[in-house]
């Protein structure tokens, strides 16, 4: 899945690398994504500056590794779902 935009796709990697614990809490409750503010803080710790991808094989791997290990498949599951249909709009 490779977005159409390189713009909007460096801003996500971006985003992804300077994300707070806190923020990404902020997020999770935004959007109903029901997950603790440990998880929080463990997915945003190993997604810092690490330059993920999210737009590109390899990097939807390693997050969905990380989110597995953290947050569980299931809802790993259900975020890489709604994250394509998401970008399917750019």
């Amino acid at each position: 899945m490779t977005l159409l935009n390189p713009i909007i796709e460096q801003l996500v990697i971006q985003k992804m690398n300077q994300i707070t614990p806190a923020e990404l809490y902020q997020y999770a409750r935004q959007y109903s994504i029901p997950v603790t503010k440990q998880q929080a803080e463990n997915v945003a710790m190993r997604v810092q500056n690490k330059n993920i991808n999210v737009f590109q094989p390899a990097g939807q791997k390693q997050l969905r590794l990380i989110l597995d290990e953290e947050i569980g498949p299931e809802l790993a599951e259900s975020l890489q779902k709604q994250f394509e249909q998401l970008a399917k709009g750019f």
